[in-house]
């Protein structure tokens, strides 16, 4: 599905790409609100003193092993969120301060095939950084963050009982809801109609591609 495509003049413009010089002059100049970053920051971490986590095998006669971790997620732990202190001696600028949880299911593995989930797992890590964040009253902090497991292992003994490796990526932002003058094209057009989702074959077929019915032809001699 393409965006619908505006006329400027004697210009046709569409969200997308554009080479260099190709921007048609604006019709107008509008104050629009948006949230704008005035900060940011990216880290990734390496979460490797998680405790081990005790579990009961589901086989009493099959060893099992670490097959990974699923629905990794991460978020902020609320209350208290971001705690954001003025800096005295740096004007403009904070400590910035939020505690995160990483959620995690991890899958056990058999020999004969089968799977154990361990779900619902949590581990935490601290931020504690200065951004530029220019009127706390009014910040919007924002973050954005994925995470994968990077080792684990099963260990066998009195308790059984897994270990992980989780890395992380993270980006903390801080952002103001401003208004803003920028160069406009005016309102976008109305979208195209929406493409249906469909299952019947006979509609799928008629979509293809009509294909050729004539032998490809040797370009090369290949002797």
């Amino acid at each position: 599905m393409a965006f619908s495509k505006k006329m400027v003049g004697q210009q046709e413009i569409v969200p997308g790409p554009v080479q260099p010089g190709q921007l048609p002059e604006p019709t107008e100049i509008a104050c629009i609100e948006v949230t704008k970053i005035y900060d940011a920051c990216s880290q990734r971490l390496c979460l490797d003193n998680i405790p081990p986590i005790t579990f009961v095998p589901t086989s009493l006669t099959l060893t099992p092993s670490f097959g990974g971790c699923e629905n990794i997620t991460v978020s902020l732990v609320t209350p208290p969120g971001f705690v954001i202190t003025p800096l005295p001696d740096r004007p403009g600028f904070a400590r910035v301060e939020a505690t995160f949880q990483v959620t995690y299911d991890i899958v056990i593995n058999y020999p004969d095939g089968t799977t154990q989930t361990l779900p619902g797992n949590i581990t935490t890590f601290n931020k504690d950084i200065v951004l530029y964040v220019p009127d706390p009253n009014v910040a919007i902090m924002k973050y954005e963050a994925l995470a994968e497991c990077l080792y684990g292992k099963v260990n066998l003994g009195v308790t059984t009982t897994v270990e992980v490796i989780i890395g992380v990526w993270i980006v903390i932002k801080s952002a103001v809801d401003v208004q803003l003058l920028v160069p406009s094209y005016g309102f976008c057009p109305t979208p195209a109609a929406c493409e249906e989702f469909t299952t019947d074959v006979c509609e799928i077929f008629y979509k293809k591609p009509f294909p050729s019915f004539e032998p490809p032809q040797m370009y090369q001699n290949p002797y």
